[in-house]
């Protein structure tokens, strides 16, 4: 009966909505009150069986030498389960916190969306290299989920952006990336912290309400993306960035990455150098926010693996718990699943906010920026993230490229 029972929730959940709710919170704490109310009947059954009192010979010690392996036997699966579980509670705890700056106050909390309206979620990547002095938010990425759709819409944000509207009819001046920094040292200006300060001001120049966040710096992002055994990108461009820094796939103070055209493998490390890369030529911010979009899609592709999801748990558990943070509800991370599992290519849209949207130009002090065109990306992102059910457009971006790519061998 239990076996039949099981057999029909695996056939009616889809593996990445199954994986989801196994290890949400609450179900997660059933299952580990289950595995000790198991482990606890199957000790008892090994010693009663063994200290039966209907037979008289008493055991020696090679017996008891025995009793000790059946029971270390016994034991041992229980405990791996019961650590993959502390481990799955102690990454939810540590992801799902938000951040005491991230947190939201009641009233942000009621007026979530519903299970059938569009959802939009800031994803962040933060430049925290121990070299850095200041940790800029360098990918900057929405991604805009329609439940109806299914579909799932995907709008990069470049990093040198300036004059951002803040939804409070002011502007921030310097380049986007240096936002949530920023507000963070200016707590008298932005009260609500950083992040918060960005998803205002990301959700204004867009046009759409950004509802929930996910933060992750560098390290969290290797992390992850070795947890899962690498990620598997056909490179459709190759090229050579002569001046990237080598950070983990070189050794030190050595410049220089290139990829080969074709399918390729890449470790975390890798994966990084393929997202930050781009001083190659004919590379800019717009191609390799293109390119981070590409990691996104193969890390879903991963994680949509039952075989990645399961064959490191801990890894995953840790990578994600230690240096991952969102404020996204546990409560609709099954219905999420579902919906990553469900969506094909042909049903994820992507734009990198480029020409004409926005347009190069300088500035005295930050030097090279991009200016914006606030009603052509609203109209842009409006087509992109329509209302729940009806079909986005993706926006035609054309990245400048200066002369045919190179080898990418130096």
């Amino acid at each position: 009966m239990v076996l039949a029972l099981g057999v029909v929730i695996v056939e009616v959940n889809s593996p990445a909505r199954l994986f989801a709710t196994l290890v949400s919170p609450t179900t997660m704490s059933l299952l580990l009150l289950l595995n000790l109310i198991v482990l606890a009947w199957r000790l008892a059954s090994v010693l009663l069986a063994f200290f039966d009192s209907r037979y008289e010979r008493r055991p020696g010690r090679m017996g008891m030498a025995g009793l000790a392996v059946i029971l270390m036997a016994v034991i041992a699966p229980h405990g791996i389960a019961n650590a993959w579980g502390n481990d799955a509670q102690d990454a939810f705890r540590s992801v799902f916190a938000g951040g005491d700056k991230g947190l939201r106050d009641d009233a942000a909390a009621t007026n979530r969306p519903g299970l059938n309206e569009r959802v939009n979620i800031l994803v962040v990547g933060v430049d925290s290299l121990p070299w850095r002095t200041e940790k800029l938010t360098d990918s900057l990425m929405v991604v805009s989920v329609d439940p109806v759709g299914p579909s799932v819409s995907l709008i990069s944000i470049p990093r040198d952006i300036v004059k951002v509207p803040l939804g409070n009819g002011d502007v921030f001046g310097p380049k986007i990336n240096a936002l949530m920094s920023y507000a963070d040292r200016h707590p008298q200006e932005f009260p609500d912290g950083g992040m918060r300060a960005l998803e205002t001001a990301v959700g204004t120049m867009l046009g759409i309400p950004i509802h929930y966040y996910a933060r992750m710096d560098f390290f969290g992002f290797v992390k992850l993306i070795d947890s899962v055994g690498g990620v598997d990108i056909n490179v459709t461009r190759a090229f050579y960035d002569p001046k990237y820094d080598g950070f983990g796939v070189n050794p030190a103070h050595v410049l220089g990455w290139g990829v080969e055209l074709g399918p390729n493998h890449f470790n975390g490390y890798e994966a990084l150098a393929y997202a930050r890369s781009r001083y190659a030529i004919g590379e800019s911010d717009f191609t390799r926010a293109a390119r981070q979009q590409e990691i996104l899609l193969a890390l879903r592709t991963k994680f949509m693996s039952v075989g990645s999801l399961l064959g490191n748990l801990p890894g995953t558990f840790d990578a994600i718990g230690s240096l991952v943070t969102t404020d996204f509800p546990t409560d609709r991370l099954p219905d999420f699943a579902a919906i990553a599992d469900e969506v094909n290519s042909a049903s994820i849209y992507r734009m990198v906010l480029g020409h004409p949207l926005v347009m190069p130009a300088n500035d005295p002090r930050l030097g090279s920026v991009q200016a914006l065109d606030l009603p052509a990306i609203r109209a842009a992102v409006a087509a992109i993230a329509p209302s729940p059910g009806q079909t986005p457009v993706s926006w035609p971006t054309r990245a400048p490229t200066k002369t045919p790519r190179p080898s990418p061998t130096p």
